[in-house]
């Protein structure tokens, strides 16, 4: 299952989250939701009885995971998923006393990392919590990762344009173009790539004055 993760979103590397948000319009069911986090050592936001308001406690006070039931008033548990999974990069766990395919399908594009049915024991609440946070911090480390190799990527490519600019404009070949531009970022006080970008905008400025 996937979500869109910010890399600025602060993450708890324990293996249970810290702070989880309850979004679960039964009464009983909620206080109990609380009380079994509590009893697992997390603090607990809400429980809120809608989606609307299970988004406003999570910009009020992000937390680390949410328990987010399908089914309630005013904004149901899938359109919620869509914002604090999709949006907000909050990890999700649906809870529900429904498994049909489509719920799980679409609940699955929102963010979701588990699917919780009802009732809910504190055991299955504890390792459904544990499954996903692991996954969620699993996937979080990926994507930094591939976020990391993606940009030092570009960062080649930077430099290699403007290596190539270094040999067309002073005749230089590609081994003495590529020390030019060390010797210059170390004596200049610069990351490399930054100083590739001065030379690649330098000549786009010389391209189109001329």
């Amino acid at each position: 299952m996937t979500a869109a993760l910010p890399l600025n979103h602060p993450v708890a590397a324990d293996s249970m989250p810290r702070k989880v948000l309850v979004a679960e319009d039964e009464a009983l069911l909620a206080r109990s939701l609380k009380t079994d986090l509590d009893a697992l050592g997390m603090t607990v936001l809400g429980p809120a009885s809608d989606g609307r308001k299970a988004i406003e406690l999570a910009k009020a006070d992000r937390p680390d995971l949410a328990l987010v039931d399908l089914r309630m008033p005013e904004m149901d548990g899938l359109q919620a998923s869509a914002v604090l999974g999709g949006e907000m990069g909050i990890p999700i766990i649906v809870i529900s006393g429904y498994s049909d395919s489509e719920y799980v399908e679409t609940a699955s594009k929102n963010g979701v990392y588990a699917y919780l049915l009802k009732p809910v024991s504190v055991e299955s609440l504890r390792v459904t919590i544990q499954v996903a946070w692991r996954r969620y911090l699993d996937q979080h480390g990926l994507r930094g990762e591939i976020d990391t190799l993606n940009r030092r990527l570009e960062e080649r490519k930077v430099i290699e344009r403007a290596k190539g600019l270094i040999m067309e404009q002073l005749g230089l070949s590609e081994s003495d173009a590529m020390r030019r531009l060390q010797k210059q970022a170390r004596d200049a006080r610069r990351p490399m790539v930054e100083l590739a970008q001065s030379v690649i905008d330098a000549q786009d400025l010389m391209g189109r004055d001329g």
